[in-house]
């Protein structure tokens, strides 16, 4: 397998050394690379002799400090971050980070760059990483912070040249480029590789994972095996025929309503007690949450959903027990990595796949952003891209080009054009929990080259987003089954509904603005001590991204709300959690252990955001790109968000990816 890094350095003697004793005493060739601390997410990439390694310019710039460590915090992503800094009389002798609170792989591989390249060059004039911008310049402003306590001159250091960009442009030969490494990208990638084929991956960003770092990390198990599914309860049966009577309303045929519940039936009496599940109450399901009756006549989504709990399972993730529901998806059917947080999980499996099996035809080049696609005779022959080292590689791909680049979530352009009916800015930021990069330029390239760009008129919305931070895995609570208040302590919406309307629910709240109030019996604290996502729960109050009290009035000072408010709404929602029939807001499914009762008491912030797209580019049954005539544009293929197929679901999606790739 060859891993290129963002940046290198030409090999030391010790370095050497490393590589030959972690490698049978191998040395790396041309283009060859190793990818260092996989299990740990470090995406701290030792690069050969060629390739994205630019020199270091030299400076005769003379600092001078009072010895000694310093130590200074500055905000990340989604926390502070702690750096110290040791300094010599002359130079900066060590940088590290001593904490942070920051998606561990991305952060990572700011971490490994950042650091090495202030210490090297004695500079502050140093690039971020692609895709952690954020934490990048967090570690750079403590830096500075420190060398402002050690007597030193920022000035001077940001005076000194950076690393010289290289002018130089690498020819690549292979038989498939995917340009992606996310759950589309690297299931693609994997699957190709099994079978012989060539593949080189071009990847934006300093590290691989794309969406799956973000997502929460939940995937939906249909059928699950029975060990997985919680014992029936009579809320859950109520939660049933709500599902049958609101996809009726909708306008699903009869006959797949009156299929399921004739399944249902059967189950129970037959004599299970686990959850019932089957693919057709999958569907019906999607229907009535996405609000699409078509939806609810295929069972496709849900075999590509089990494919690829299967997948992960097989590749080395171990999945959580038992299943439980989440925001606009109440049945208890997700789950997601044990003991990692958010979907680091399955990249950490996926990493460590790839590292064990070798794959010798297998190239990823990071961050390299794809440019523009190659096309010769009317047929895409491959991609030309540039290394943020300012190198140009152009990749000629004799069988197929896969675009596997993500959605559009943080592109105000093509939200504005594909989703107008939100009102969305084609001049403003959109919040949004993906991470950086979907920027929709797999729309962008493929659309020049002829592709439809079609919308589906929906966007995947999610309404709890961290207000500040904008991230998914902070929260303490059971999603699918939660009490959400506004900042006025007041319940406004069926918390069980759609995702979408909780969403625009959360829209007109004052400050658009809302919390998730839990208690110590539905907190979904696991017994590692980490939240659902895999997040550890100390760590969420600790860096104030969710808040725990004793007593419900001590909960209402901390996230600034009318105490007495919060109470009152407290002691109507528990009562309507054993009515045992709809309130106010239409919401008739309660668990047992829905109601806030016993301390501690937890409150975790929201607001909306955008979560995922699910249009964009056409494609058949081979994963061939279509044009505005229908018919598929020769040597392009798309999978993943990039053409509606969401982020995680796609992982089950490889062999099949790669024989429509294939032939």
């Amino acid at each position: 397998m060859i891993l290129r890094g963002r940046k290198g350095r030409p090999h030391s003697e010790d370095r050497r050394s490393i590589m030959q004793e972690a490698h049978g005493g191998r040395l790396i060739g041309r283009r060859r690379f190793i990818q260092l601390g996989a299990a740990a997410g470090m995406t701290m990439f030792v690069l050969g002799v060629t390739g994205c390694s630019p020199l270091p310019a030299t400076s005769s710039a003379k600092s001078s400090y009072v010895p000694g460590a310093y130590t200074a915090q500055a905000q990340g992503k989604q926390s502070l971050v702690t750096v110290e800094v040791t300094f010599g009389e002359n130079a900066i002798e060590a940088v590290e980070v001593l904490g942070h609170y920051e998606s561990e792989r991305i952060a990572n591989t700011a971490i490994s760059a950042i650091t090495s390249d202030i210490v090297e060059l004695q500079s502050l004039d140093v690039d971020a990483v692609t895709g952690a911008t954020l934490t990048s310049m967090a570690i750079l402003s403590a830096v500075r912070d420190c060398v402002g306590q050690a007597g030193g001159s920022v000035s001077d250091l940001e005076k000194v040249p950076g690393r010289e960009k290289s002018d130089a442009v690498e020819v690549i030969e292979t038989e498939v480029a995917i340009i992606g490494a996310g759950a589309a990208g690297l299931t693609s990638a994997i699957a190709l590789a099994e079978s012989g084929t060539e593949v080189l991956v071009m990847e934006k960003c300093g590290f691989m994972g794309g969406s799956m770092l973000v997502s929460g990390g939940r995937l939906q198990y249909p059928e699950a095996p029975l060990e997985y599914r919680q014992e029936t309860t009579e809320p859950m049966r109520r939660l049933f025929a709500e599902v049958m009577e609101r996809a009726r309303d909708l306008g699903v045929s009869e006959e797949r309503v009156s299929q399921v519940e004739q399944q249902y039936e059967q189950w129970y009496a037959e004599g299970n007690t686990k959850t019932f599940d089957s693919d057709e109450f999958y569907a019906v399901l999607g229907a009535v949450g996405f609000g699409n009756p078509l939806a609810a006549e295929t069972t496709l989504d849900a075999e590509s959903a089990r494919r690829a709990c299967e997948w992960v399972t097989a590749h080395g993730v171990e999945l959580e027990k038992p299943l439980l529901g989440i925001m606009g998806f109440s049945w208890p059917r997700s789950t997601h990595p044990v003991g990692r947080p958010a979907g680091e999980g399955y990249v950490d499996a996926l990493e460590a796949y790839i590292q064990s099996a070798g794959f010798p035809a297998l190239d990823i080049l990071f961050s390299t952003s794809a440019q523009e696609l190659l096309v010769e005779d009317g047929k895409v022959t491959g991609v030309r891209g540039q290394c943020d080292d300012g190198t140009t590689y152009e990749i000629h791909a004799s069988k197929a080009v896969v675009l596997a680049t993500g959605g559009y979530t943080d592109s105000p352009k093509w939200l504005a054009r594909l989703q107008p009916q939100y009102g969305f800015n084609e001049g403003e930021s959109i919040h949004s929990v993906a991470p950086a990069g979907h920027s929709g330029d797999g729309l962008d390239m493929a659309e020049e080259v002829g592709a439809a760009v079609v919308s589906c008129g929906e966007v995947m919305l999610n309404p709890y987003a961290h207000p500040q931070y904008h991230i998914v895995g902070h929260i303490i609570g059971d999603t699918g089954n939660p009490l959400v208040v506004n900042k006025e302590g007041k319940r406004f919406v069926n918390e069980t509904g759609k995702r979408t309307d909780l969403a625009l629910a959360v829209m007109d709240q004052p400050d658009q603005l809302c919390y998730i109030i839990a208690c110590d019996q539905n907190s979904n604290i696991m017994p590692d001590g980490r939240n659902f996502d895999g997040e550890p729960a100390e760590g969420l109050f600790e860096n104030g991204l969710a808040y725990r009290a004793d007593t419900l009035d001590e909960l209402a000072d901390q996230i600034d709300i009318p105490a007495s408010a919060l109470k009152k709404t407290v002691e109507e929602y528990n009562a309507a959690c054993v009515a045992g029939v709809p309130d106010e807001f239409g919401r008739t499914y309660f668990e047992e252990t829905a109601p806030i009762v016993e301390g501690p008491f937890y409150a975790s912030p929201g607001t909306w955001a955008v979560l995922i797209t699910v249009d964009g580019l056409t494609v058949d049954e081979r994963f061939r790109v279509l044009d505005d005539g229908g018919q598929p544009i020769a040597g392009l293929f798309a999978v993943g968000e990039v053409c509606g197929q969401p982020c995680l679901q796609i992982l089950g999606y490889g062999d099949v990816i790669a024989k429509g790739v294939l032939g």
